[in-house]
Formats: structure tokens, sequence, C-alpha cells
């Protein structure tokens, strides 16, 4: 019986370690904005900083350099960013269409 759930305990372990690596955390760098504030333009979206300050409602979403829009999993860590840029350290989902924040590195502007 310890035996099995010697064995049992290695396996959900080895689990963990496995699903770790599969997600491995990402530095980015971008603009945390309201997605009331993003405007779009073909293959391209950019936050509008004076909106996303004011607090406009609407989701709080990730706006990426390169002009992707990406959901944040835990909107109350990002609150006192919005309409700044930062850099960050975050966890993509496994959908890659959201994203949850770690922790903030550096504020940009």
């Amino acid at each position: 019986m310890k035996r099995n759930a010697a064995l049992f305990t290695i396996v959900i372990a080895s689990l963990f370690l496995l699903y770790a690596q599969d997600n491995p955390p990402t530095e980015m760098t971008g603009w945390i904005c309201s997605s009331a504030c993003v405007t779009q333009t073909p293959g391209h979206a950019a936050c509008d900083a004076n909106c996303a300050a004011n607090d406009k409602g609407g989701s709080v979403v990730f706006v990426s350099e390169d002009g992707k829009i990406t959901k944040i999993s835990n909107p109350d860590m990002a609150k006192e960013k919005m309409g700044q840029q930062v850099r960050m350290k975050c966890r993509m989902a496994k959908d890659k269409e959201s994203m949850e924040i770690i922790e903030f590195l550096a504020s940009i502007r």
C-alpha cells in the first residue's frame, strides 16, 4: 500500500513538472489598455493612452508592440498600469487568447 502511494505521488509530481515546462513564463513589452480604448487598423491595434488612463470601461487587455490584443486573466494586477507601456513577465494560456501577469519589470512611459 505504501509503495502504491509513493508511486502515485511521484506520478502526480511529474505531471506538475511537465505542465510547468510546457508553459514557461515569457517577457513581453506593450501597453495595458481598456478594450474600449483600443483602436484597430488593418493588422495592427494600438492603445489610446489618454482614454485608458481615464477608465472608459471595458475589459483590461494587453496590446503588444506588434499590435496583437490579448485578454488579461488577472486584471486587478494590471489596473494601476492602465494606459502605460510596460515590460512584464507573464504566462500565456494554452489557447493563446489570454495571459496571466506574473510581475511587472518596468514602466516604460
